[in-house]
């Protein structure tokens, strides 16, 4: 069963995520990488409805397993791909707000009165970007007295990961005392080999195949 529908053209690889009951077909992306291209088996979960409820029903549970007391934890994602995933877990998990790191800063930040925060990144997929994050996101991180959990799609290179780490570490300098560590991250899919291996665990679902340079 190929719960996208053949919508892409182009060769596919078959992703296979245990628990999920039936196999996926994505698509192999070329996308520009400096120099060079970057082959990778690109996993967008945009609009996907039904793989997006599914993945993030897997999701829950294992984050049941591995962090069962939520208490004083505080989920934070990064827009846009992970967003609809995120939402089935904190409706699996019953949690009423997630914090979200943005890609660009947005109209109703209101940046010129209101606390806003925003480092660099480097992604694989994505380039060089920044992440930006405003003051409902900041207050709702300050609620976190046992530790922030990640939630993300793929993870790749770890860039997002290590600028999450510097968001957070200016989130704390804005609130005047440190913030308790990351948890954990979970995600769909790792994709290759980190480059900087983090002091917290990544639990993914499945692996896609490394990114192949042309």
């Amino acid at each position: 069963m190929d719960v996208l529908g053949g919508l892409e053209s182009g060769a596919k690889y078959r992703l296979e995520v245990p628990g999920l009951g039936y196999g996926v077909e994505i698509p192999f992306t070329v996308l520009p990488a400096g120099e060079h291209r970057i082959r990778i088996a690109s996993l967008n979960l945009m609009g996907q409805t039904r793989l997006n409820r599914d993945l993030g029903r897997l999701l829950a549970s294992k984050m049941r397993e591995t962090l069962p007391d939520l208490e004083g934890l505080v989920i934070l994602t990064v827009v846009e791909k992970a967003l609809m995933l995120v939402q089935t877990i904190a409706q699996e998990l019953e949690v009423d707000a997630v914090a979200v790191a943005y890609n660009r800063v947005k109209p109703h930040m209101e940046a010129d009165r209101r606390p806003l925060i925003q480092v660099g990144a480097s992604s694989i997929t994505s380039g060089s970007k920044f992440m930006a994050i405003y003051e409902r996101d900041i207050n709702l991180i300050a609620r976190a007295d046992r530790g922030i959990v990640v939630i993300d799609d793929v993870v790749s290179t770890g860039g997002t990961l290590l600028a999450l780490e510097d968001l957070l570490e200016e989130v704390g300098a804005h609130l005047g005392r440190p913030l308790p560590a990351i948890r954990g991250v979970f995600c769909v899919a790792q994709e290759g080999i980190l480059q900087t291996l983090p002091a917290y665990p990544i639990h993914c679902l499945t692996q896609l195949p490394a990114p192949e340079f042309l």
